[in-house]
């Protein structure tokens, strides 16, 4: 039977919050993350759980105390029970002897009775009496005999065994003797080898709460490889609907270049088309001026053919304009196809990215792991620091240690100390640290190149946070304009407000103004009160202060927090006005001296 008490390294008078705590410390010690491969630490994390969900529960943890002091009771010894057992069997034995005596003697005294020739019923009554008493002393006599040689029989007995016992014991006291000279006699080694394990468990422990303490230091990195080992989960678990998806994308880039092909020949006869209504536009100009001209030696008079020639020369130039007018909306439609093309390709080109920066992750992850194991049996793993550290990493590193194990007099963490400060006092002198990685066959070279390694690792990280936030953002915002388009009075809202503010998308006043309105339309407060501002400033709509206001006073009736604080504002700002006017008015009055007039004498 397990002993939760023992597994979680606690009393069985434990609290709750002490069950807590050990089981905390215990779980991060043997949690399957910090030791990745070790079957014995994932054992021990096992029973740690188990431990805790039965010590956890106060009914659970009742009834495993109930069953472990039934566990832990003295068992009874059999010999002692076969002891009791014959005892018991002899007493009874000497009972049925002695009742037999009893009935032979009343049978004895009876036949005698009836033989002696008709006595009288008192004298036989009396022999009776007096045959009966000896037969009762005859059978205490026989109690108290058979009680004697029962007593000795027992005693014979207890001693054989008592003596067979001993033996037994002498036996294994002897052999226990010469296993305990022959273990006395490695009791020495066994003593330096107990203190040399002591001393090694308590290194370990040691760097274990210091590895402990340090993934607590960079807990922030955890946090974001646990995002993104999320995110790598869920990009993989859609892994099928992620290539569909490209080959969708890809498949609609394949279209969209066929619309751009399809485009560009349009394009092209249309800019064909428009040379040649440049030049037919020429061409008529020519012969405009050359029937100007005409008419100017041949001083037309009719103005009916005058009036011909404009009007034909008006409707080429009507023709031309819509020409003009069709090669730009194809040239916009062109531009706009290219813009949806680039976004196509780039969306293509970042999820190949995101795919391969994953991979390259996942092998950046394998080696720092190699890094710190080859770190360990080093000066570095002293300070637990990486062979390719920077002098400003070491020295961070050596200061921590210094802070976390001065003023402590445990011989262990002294001694820690001490190797700290002998590897710093190498690794902190430029001339030594290099004569000390020639030992360790570190060339300058290889610490160069894993420097720059990391450089590149944190460059490509960032690019593939910032890529992964914009498409998280992107999805976002899709999923935000379809909902809007079903009719989500919250999308409409949230869409508003995004190309109001124009933090994550291009701002866009008429399109903030559209999706304010329309949020507004099933009475949402907060759009209300923005569309009254777009109103009141002008932005995206006519400006109208009167409409905008009143809107405003809607939201606030609605329960808009910011309509409520702009009617405050705008009132503090009015009284404040009104307080201004009034003072500035009664400095007036008071400045004004009654003029007295003296006349002239």
């Amino acid at each position: 039977m397990k002993n939760y008490y023992q597994i979680l390294n606690i009393k069985p008078t434990a609290t709750d919050e002490e069950i807590k705590r050990s089981y905390r410390v215990l779980a991060k010690r043997y949690h399957p993350d910090v030791n990745p491969g070790d079957a014995d630490a994932a054992s021990k994390f096992s029973d740690i759980n188990e431990a805790n969900s039965v010590l956890s529960d106060p009914k659970s943890r009742a009834e495993y105390d109930q069953k472990l002091k039934e566990a832990a009771a003295p068992k009874p010894n059999p010999e002692d029970i076969i002891a009791r057992q014959r005892a018991q069997a002899q007493a009874a034995a000497r009972q049925a002897a002695a009742a037999r005596q009893a009935a032979a003697a009343r049978q004895a005294a009876y036949r005698a009775a009836g033989g002696m020739g008709g006595p009288s019923m008192a004298r036989v009554r009396a022999q009776a009496q007096y045959q009966n008493a000896q037969a009762q002393a005859q059978i205490q006599a026989l109690r108290e005999q058979a009680f004697h040689a029962g007593r000795e029989h027992g005693f014979a007995e207890a001693k054989a065994a008592i003596a067979a016992e001993k033996d037994k014991i002498n036996a294994t006291i002897r052999e226990l003797q010469a296993e305990n000279r022959r273990l006395k006699q490695e009791n020495a080694s066994i003593e330096r080898f107990k203190k040399q394990a002591e001393s090694a468990e308590q290194d370990r422990r040691d760097l274990e709460q210091e590895l402990f303490n340090r993934d607590r230091e960079l807990s922030q990195e955890k946090l974001r490889a646990k995002e993104m080992e999320e995110m790598l989960r869920s990009l993989r678990e859609n892994e099928g609907n992620r290539k569909s998806a490209v080959q969708k994308c890809k498949a609609e880039i394949e279209s969209l270049k066929e619309k751009l092909s399809a485009a560009q020949k349009e394009a092209k006869t249309a800019t064909d088309e428009n040379a040649e209504l440049k030049k037919q536009n020429t061409e008529l100009s020519e012969q405009k001026a050359k029937l100007e001209q005409e008419l100017k030696q041949s001083e037309m008079t009719s103005t009916a053919q005058l009036q011909l020639q404009q009007d034909k020369r008006k409707q080429l130039q009507v023709e031309v304009e819509e020409l003009k007018r069709q090669l730009n909306d194809v040239n916009a439609e062109a531009t706009e196809l290219r813009g949806e093309i680039e976004q196509w390709q780039q969306y293509a080109r970042s999820e190949e990215f995101i795919t391969d920066t994953e991979r390259k992750l996942e092998e950046w992850a394998k080696k720092t792991q190699n890094d710190r194991r080859l770190a360990k049996s080093t000066l570095y793993g002293a300070l637990g620091v990486l062979i390719w550290s920077t002098d400003e990493e070491i020295k961070i590193a050596h200061s921590k240690l210094v802070k976390r194990y001065s003023g402590k007099t445990d011989d262990a963490v002294v001694e820690k100390l001490k190797r700290a400060e002998e590897a710093y006092a190498v690794l902190s002198d430029p001339q030594k640290r290099e004569e000390y990685n020639a030992s360790i066959n570190i060339t300058p070279e290889r610490i160069a190149e894993e420097r720059k390694r990391i450089a590149d690792n944190e460059s490509l990280t960032e690019e593939y946070r910032n890529r992964l936030a914009s498409k998280e953002f992107w999805a976002h915002y899709d999923e935000l304009n379809a909902q809007a388009l079903e009719g989500d009075v919250n999308a409409q809202f949230a869409i508003g407000e995004l190309h109001y503010h124009g933090e994550d998308v291009d701002k866009d006043l008429e399109q903030a103004a559209f999706w304010f309105k329309e949020a507004a339309k099933q009475k949402h407060p907060d759009a209300m009160y923005y569309l009254g501002l777009c109103f009141i400033r002008g932005e995206g709509v006519d400006k109208n202060e009167e409409t905008g206001n009143g809107f405003i006073r809607q939201a606030a009736k609605l329960g808009s927090k910011l309509a409520n604080q702009y009617i405050s504002a705008e009132e503090k700002k009015k009284a404040a006005a009104v307080k201004r006017s009034t003072t500035t008015a009664k400095k007036t009055t008071t400045g004004t001296k009654p003029t007295t007039g003296t006349g002239n004498k």
